[in-house]
């Protein structure tokens, strides 16, 4: 199953839990704002209703309220809410006031009889009030005084309460995860510089890690180290192996070659025939070997050691070996060069450069023409090996690269193994090989493309 990224997994599991502490700070705050506004505003409100009902009196044995236009004034007008009065007597009747002022919830009133004061919320003409009660006797008369308002002040101070609470919360919050967030980045920095020190070696560079981290990721470095060591000695193997197999194979078939030459030369031309077979596979064979060993070099890795190499060097150097054969074959060898550096193992670029070469030479007609050239454009350095033989059918310009294969119509003295040790030294420098047909010959053409350094 895909994990995905370590960061966001963390980050998954600490986020939530920080959210959910801000819903319950939200609904903290929410709570002690209301409570406060209600407090402090039912307190006001009561005092309302205790001032009417200090301005009831006993009128021919009967309560009456005596409220002047000046106190209506003071008592009854507020510069946001809008204050609601009744005063009722016995049997809840209406003595004065406004008559469709919601009395106290009666189940909840009667509890609250012997209590001074009594709240409730109500709905009045379309508004959500507030309303205190208040009992008093007067005359041995219960009457009960209702001064209500609506909320608009009450709601203005829960908003500025919860504002005042939140914001610092909400901030705090932002620093939080911004805290969590470089937290967690800082803390897999270590896993970033594992991955940076192993991303930046060569194939070739086997050294145990050195990278300073945390314990818990002590155990992976050490098991990369562990593998590391491993596939060294692998590869140390497999090269002693191969230096092993190039003295213990070429030794005895140079002896071969030698001998069937020396039974050659002393048989009449009549009863050679049969030996030249011999030879011409022994050749095979030696040629067989040599590339085997060729790849098996290349395929471990670059030497350890890279160093800049001028793309004409190589080719002179190539050209020098090869020209000989070309000679003896009367095949017109030529080359066409431009500075060109690369970075990498020279010894390895002749190695592919000469299979190149060999090649064309192979397939090339007898007084044919075979074309080296190099050159390198802004970042990129080439080589090109053109031959004017018969070409490569379309369908087969990959497949010659696969190991041991023989296009249709080749010849029989090669082993199949030449272009893919090309291929292979090619992605040893981050390179790549194509084929193609040649535009200037009409026949093969091998394209290596290399990165290459400043001119």
């Amino acid at each position: 199953m895909k994990q995905g990224s370590l960061r966001f997994q963390l980050l998954r599991r600490l986020l939530p839990a920080m959210l959910a502490l801000l819903l319950a700070g939200a609904a903290t705050a929410y709570w002690v704002a209301w409570r406060s506004a209600t407090k402090a505003y039912d307190r006001a409100l009561f005092d309302t209703a205790l001032a009417i009902a200090q301005q009831l009196q006993v009128v021919d044995g009967k309560p009456q309220l005596s409220l002047t236009a000046q106190a209506s004034a003071i008592l009854l007008t507020d510069k946001y809410d809008r204050i609601f009065y009744a005063v009722r007597g016995p049997d809840s009747r209406l003595m004065d006031g406004d008559a469709g002022l919601p009395m106290p919830p009666q189940r909840s009133y009667d509890v609250a009889e012997n209590q001074e004061r009594y709240y409730f919320d109500g709905l009045f003409k379309g508004m959500p009030i507030r309303v205190a009660a208040l009992k008093t006797e007067m005359s041995g008369q219960s009457v009960t005084v209702l001064a209500g308002e609506t909320l608009v002040k009450r709601n203005a101070l829960i908003r500025e309460i919860i504002l005042g609470m939140l914001l610092p919360e909400l901030l705090l919050t932002l620093v939080s995860i911004s805290v969590v967030w470089f937290g967690v980045r800082s803390g897999l920095h270590p896993l970033s510089a594992l991955q940076q020190e192993l991303a930046g070696r060569s194939q070739a560079d086997l050294r145990p890690v050195r990278v300073d981290v945390p314990e818990e990721i002590q155990p992976v470095v050490r098991e990369i180290n562990a593998l590391l060591k491993q596939l060294e000695h692998s590869l140390t193997s497999q090269r002693n192996f191969v230096s092993d197999a190039a003295h213990q194979l070429r030794t005895p078939i140079a002896a071969l070659q030698a001998q069937v030459e020396a039974a050659l030369s002393d048989l009449a031309p009549a009863g050679t025939h049969k030996l030249d077979g011999v030879l011409s596979a022994a050749r095979r064979l030696s040629h067989l070997v040599d590339q085997l060993l060729a790849l098996a070099r290349a395929e471990p890795s670059l030497a350890e050691t890279q160093t800049e190499v001028p793309l004409e060097e190589v080719v002179l150097q190539v050209g020098e070996t090869w020209l000989p054969q070309a000679i003896r074959r009367r095949i017109d060898l030529g080359f066409e060069l431009a500075p060109a550096f690369v970075r990498g193992n020279a010894l390895l670029l002749q190695e592919l450069l000469g299979n190149l070469v060999d090649n064309a030479l192979r397939y090339a007609p007898e007084g044919g023409t075979v074309t080296v050239s190099c050159g390198q454009s802004g970042n990129e350095a080439w080589l090109l090996v053109e031959d004017s033989g018969k070409g490569i059918a379309e369908e087969e310009l990959e497949r010659v690269f696969e190991r041991f294969y023989q296009p249709s119509g080749s010849q029989r003295d090669g082993c199949g193994l030449g272009l893919a040790i090309v291929r292979e030294i090619a992605r040893q420098h981050s390179g790549s090989v194509v084929a193609a047909k040649s535009a200037g010959l009409g026949g093969a053409a091998f394209r290596v493309t290399l990165p290459g350094t400043s001119v």
